[in-house]
């Protein structure tokens, strides 16, 4: 019943969702790589790091909810086929967990004053986090 999915019925639709997952899932992580720079001593270092998460903690919500709705209508296209695939299962497992610590430690960091050395591991981190995140996600569509 492949068809009662609107994303398989129109052609068009399924790009579309696609495009719309990719651009908010660029905007939420760029907005936090901009706080994650800044806490490596890098980027826009005239704002302090509870600054930027501030300026940006809207933007990446707001990029946050578009990527999961698009993520979880793009799913809904074949679920088995998405969740059986191992790269899928492990970009769930690495967003999840990315999430909870750009929610959590990372947050807490970037607001507070700790030393250069946990900024610059926290801000690592985070990156790798999102990186992993993002190239499951390529290496799903490949493969």
């Amino acid at each position: 019943m492949p068809d009662a999915n609107f994303l398989n019925a129109h052609e068009w639709a399924y790009g579309l969702t696609e495009v719309a997952h990719i651009v908010s899932l660029g905007m939420a992580i760029g907005l936090i790589a901009v706080v994650d720079l800044r806490l490596l001593d890098q980027g826009i270092v005239r704002a302090t790091p509870a600054r930027l998460l501030r300026a940006t903690a809207l933007g990446s919500l707001i990029g946050f909810v578009v990527a999961v709705t698009t993520g979880f209508m793009i799913f809904s296209t074949d679920p088995v086929r998405y969740f059986a695939h191992p790269t899928m299962r492990l970009k769930l497992a690495l967003l999840v967990v990315a999430l909870a610590f750009n929610y959590t430690i990372h947050s807490r960091v970037a607001q507070g004053s700790p030393s250069p050395v946990v900024c610059r591991s926290v801000g690592l981190v985070s990156l790798a986090l999102w990186m992993s995140v993002v190239f499951t996600g390529v290496f799903y569509a490949f493969s």
